[in-house]
């Protein structure tokens, strides 16, 4: 596999951006120097079942311990270029999904989610775009990953809006800037502004966070509940 498989601090590969956009400026014109070009992407299990997985990337395993629910690999640091991902069933070889075509690309970070259940496992796949962000800020995202839940709403508590609004399953929202410090997010049902789960996190600036709405409403065998999780991008 065409990685170095190293997992780099999140607010580091930030900085690297501009790092490495200067390097490129002052390498012009050498044409004896080549430079290699790397992309991140960080891997999460988003299926809401009490199953745990193993991941492979271009057939290399890159997880310690199996993905529960939620568990994830952080950012992997790879060579640009296109790569396959297969998830299995801890400790098993066949793939229950797989998907391919994954562009790692120079400088950017990308999140790839398992999600669905057995017989309907797909993969979302979102770039993570940290260009522009505020230093001074947090930054969190929104995204309706649990397969038979309405639209839903993600809202701060006694806000007098919410950030973002009516994510159908497999919708997100951009990440949008927040002040830091302690926050109780609600998950909310669009139709009826009910608060579905609660999510309660302390936030850094300059920091990234998912905040996954996962698990199922009606609950079928080995599967999670309805929920709220937060991930923190690193």
């Amino acid at each position: 596999m065409n990685t170095t498989r190293t997992k780099i601090s999140f607010k580091i590969l930030y900085a690297l951006v501009a790092v490495a956009a200067i390097s490129l400026i002052s390498a012009c014109g050498k044409g004896d120097n080549q430079i290699t070009e790397y992309g991140s992407l960080s891997i999460y299990n988003a299926s809401p079942s009490s199953t745990t997985y193993d991941v492979y990337v271009n057939n290399s395993k890159v997880n310690s311990n199996a993905l529960p629910y939620a568990g994830g690999v952080k950012y992997l640091q790879l060579t640009t270029g296109s790569y396959e991902t297969k998830f299995t069933i801890a400790s098993e070889t066949a793939s229950i999904y797989t998907k391919t075509g994954i562009t790692v690309n120079n400088n950017a970070f990308s999140t790839l989610y398992l999600t669905g259940t057995t017989g309907n496992f797909d993969g979302l796949l979102l770039a993570d775009e940290v260009v522009g962000a505020a230093a001074d800020k947090a930054h969190v995202r929104f995204v309706n990953l649990s397969p038979d839940a309405s639209a839903l709403d993600l809202h701060i508590k006694d806000a007098t809006s919410n950030l973002t609004s009516n994510k159908t399953y497999k919708a997100y929202s951009g990440f949008i800037a927040v002040d830091a410090g302690a926050k109780v997010f609600e998950i909310k049902e669009t139709s009826s502004g009910t608060v579905k789960t609660t999510v309660e996190r302390t936030l850094a600036n300059g920091t990234f966070y998912t905040i996954i709405a996962g698990g199922k409403v009606t609950l079928g065998t080995n599967e999670i509940p309805f929920n709220g999780r937060i991930i923190q991008h690193q």
